[in-house]
């Protein structure tokens, strides 16, 4: 027994010496440093770890492009990385992805459209995106003014076209509400007056049609297939010619498959 307390008695002092040990070594340290891992160093952090030896992420790693996964962690070394993103909307490249699922007309072009263009030569003249209409001879002899505003499927099959306008005089205050029709028919070549869709106003008659030179048949609102071009047509009619005004039309054109939503604005001064 006595033994065994001496043996006991000889393990606390060599404990207790390592102790004193520890603590007079890390006396040696100068403060603010602390001894860690056996040796003086700073920790303004106080996570018990030498900052000379801790590393730590930037506050950021974004390097402004979308089409990057960007990250920093222990496993890089403390450095930012920016991985590719494959497919990505928005890096230019018509991927296979979006092209079959119609995602990102970014980068792959589904619909083209122009700008309404007239079809006149002589003293009508653009300004602007205004036309302005010139009279000539009585309201039996005028020439209508008429629009043409071209429709592409570069990518796609377009399905369902629908579109509404609504029109503005702000010389009488008149308002055209919200027309809303929606293309049943593309007839080819010009089309018949039936093919027309009529809005006989208080002051106006408009006349919207769709129609197609290169379709040899007329076809349904659904079937304007890849590479095919349909042509969106808007003629004005007004009934008093002798009063001047200043028409706009916003016409809005949606396309719900591929999903998009264009609109145009066309302004027409009578003088």
């Amino acid at each position: 027994m006595k033994y065994i307390l001496v043996v006991m008695l000889m393990i606390l002092v060599m404990i207790s010496g390592c102790i004193t040990i520890e603590d007079e070594s890390n006396h040696n340290c100068i403060p603010p440093e602390k001894f860690i891992d056996g040796v003086c160093c700073f920790d303004e952090n106080n996570n018990s770890i030498c900052d000379i030896n801790e590393r730590t992420c930037p506050e950021t790693c974004d390097d402004n492009n979308t089409c990057t996964k960007d990250y920093c962690s222990p496993a890089t070394n403390y450095e930012c990385r920016h991985d590719e993103i494959k497919p990505c909307c928005g890096n230019n490249l018509c991927e296979e992805n979006e092209e079959l699922s119609n995602t990102c007309p970014e980068d792959c072009t589904i619909i083209k459209m122009t700008d309404f263009i007239h079809s006149f030569t002589g003293p009508d003249y653009m300004d602007g995106d205004t036309f302005v209409f010139i009279h000539t001879g009585s309201n039996e002899t005028d020439k209508r003014p008429e629009f043409y505003l071209n429709i592409s499927a570069d990518k796609f099959k377009i399905k369902n076209i629908r579109y509404t306008y609504n029109c503005t005089d702000s010389a009488t205050g008149h308002k055209i509400d919200s027309i809303d029709a929606t293309l049943v028919e593309v007839a080819p070549g010009y089309p018949a007056f039936g093919h027309e869709n009529k809005y006989d106003g208080e002051d106006y008659t408009i006349y919207t049609s769709f129609f197609s030179k290169e379709l040899l048949n007329s076809i349904s609102v659904g079937e304007l297939e890849e590479g095919k071009t349909v042509q969106f047509k808007v003629r004005f009619f007004k009934k008093d010619y002798r009063k001047r005004s200043k028409l706009t039309c916003d016409f809005d054109f949606y396309f719900l498959s591929p999903l998009k939503h264009v609109r145009k604005q066309l302004k027409i001064s009578f003088i």
